[in-house]
């Protein structure tokens, strides 16, 4: 029995600021049936700031309900190091908001930074990765939000938070200490418990075969293939046995229906 949806964002919900038709209406009668989350790679924004990001599609909810890599990273730093790190940041304002706020990081743009933590940032200079690449090369704690090759857009497919960690990554030599987001189970168990719910009783609706739904199957939740994201129907025959979702749709806008809900 179906408990609880878990909803991707960035390609299941909108793309860009563009809601896909039907979805924000899907959402608001399932949340009257059953709690529906949200949980996205994207580390741009604060929990704070999807609350409002999600209210300007109508979709209402509240901060405890969505869960979001740049909250994972900080969660991450405290529950490890603790708090008042300094930490050297490659992202937006969402991901330093968490760092500073969960984990009371001291956010430098100092290349003698501890730590080194990345997400998506469309400000991306060269100076900023070469004061990365330092903080790195004297052996800067690597955290990546996420191992996102790329994130939908109105106008296709743009670079995303993982196309950034390679380009470190080959820069120095080093792979990420750690990658917060799908398809790690990490952001998922941590929201699941929250509520008190068993990954057995969850949905997870997402758009990408080898990072949504190989999350969705390692954890043990029935995975729903939308394809108005990334993945496209013929790209399901040749993933291989983890990345295969047990329900295929075109939009969310049909999850209620294929789910008897």
């Amino acid at each position: 029995m179906i408990k609880a949806v878990v909803f991707d964002l960035d390609g299941v919900v909108y793309v860009g600021k563009h809601a896909i038709p039907g979805v924000p209406q899907e959402i608001a009668r399932l949340q009257k049936k059953l709690p529906v989350f949200f949980l996205t790679n994207n580390a741009t924004k604060s929990r704070k700031q999807y609350v409002l990001h999600l209210a300007s599609f109508g979709i209402r909810t509240q901060q405890s309900n969505i869960m979001t890599s740049s909250f994972g990273c900080a969660k991450y730093l405290l529950d490890n190091f603790g708090t008042k790190k300094k930490v050297f940041v490659i992202g937006e304002e969402g991901l330093k908001s968490e760092l500073a706020s969960v984990a009371q990081a001291k956010i430098t743009s100092s290349s003698d930074a501890k730590f080194l933590v990345c997400g998506l940032d469309r400000a991306i200079s060269y100076e900023k990765l070469r004061n990365a690449l330092l903080c790195l090369n004297k052996g800067a704690h690597f955290i990546l939000a996420n191992n996102d090759p790329t994130w939908p857009t109105e106008k296709g497919l743009a670079p995303g938070s993982g196309a950034i960690g390679a380009l470190l990554s080959y820069a120095s030599g080093r792979a990420p200490d750690v990658i917060i987001g799908k398809p790690s189970t990490y952001l998922l168990e941590m929201l699941l418990k929250s509520h008190n719910i068993s990954p057995s009783d969850a949905i997870f609706v997402g758009d990408r075969l080898d990072i949504d739904i190989r999350m969705a199957n390692k954890a043990g939740l029935k995975s729903v293939l939308v394809l108005s994201g990334v993945s496209k129907k013929e790209d399901i025959a040749s993933a291989p046995p983890s990345d295969k979702p047990n329900i295929v749709l075109k939009t969310a806008a049909h999850l209620g229906s294929a789910l008897g809900l």
